[in-house]
């Protein structure tokens, strides 16, 4: 798994905050990873271009059934 690369002075920065707000940043930190691993997986753009194909032929079908 490849590791979140930070610079030198965002490391520094974060080790100034109290215990606390350390931790909490690292959930941050994991948690946006996380959710750009489900975001940016492989079968993303395929789902993105069914949901668009279904949305087209939903109002296709509907302009359809008005006319």
């Amino acid at each position: 798994m490849r590791r979140d690369r930070r610079s030198i002075a965002v490391v520094l920065r974060e080790l100034r905050l109290p215990r606390p707000e350390r931790h909490a940043a690292r959930a941050e930190r994991a948690a946006e990873a996380q959710i750009r691993r489900e975001r940016d997986n492989q079968h993303s753009a395929a789902r993105r271009a069914a949901a668009v194909e279904a949305e087209a032929r939903r109002y296709r079908n509907f302009f359809d059934y008005r006319h």
